[in-house]
C-alpha cells in the first residue's frame, strides 16, 4: 500500500509518481513551488485501483456487528 497514491496538478495536469501519501503531497507542493509559485497547491489525489485496501474488511466487521445485535435483541 506504500505506492498507492499519485497527485495531479490542478493547473497543468502534471502527475507525481506513485508513492506514499506523504511523498506525493511533498512532490506536488514542490511542483507548485517551481511551476506555479503564486498559486496555492490544488489538484487531486488518485488512489491506485487494485491496491490492498478495498473496504471489504469494514463491510465484514459491520455485518458481524449487525448479526450480534440481532442475536442480542432476541434474548
Amino acid at each position: 500500500m506504500a505506492d498507492s497514491y499519485r497527485y495531479r496538478c490542478g493547473e497543468c495536469g502534471h502527475r507525481t509518481a506513485w508513492g506514499s501519501e506523504s511523498r506525493g503531497a511533498e512532490a506536488i507542493e514542490a511542483h507548485y513551488g517551481r511551476r506555479h509559485p503564486n498559486v496555492l497547491p490544488g489538484g487531486m489525489a488518485e488512489f491506485r485501483k487494485g491496491s490492498s485496501f478495498d473496504g471489504s474488511g469494514c463491510l465484514l466487521v459491520l455485518g458481524v456487528l449487525v448479526l450480534l445485535l440481532v442475536i442480542a435483541s432476541r434474548r
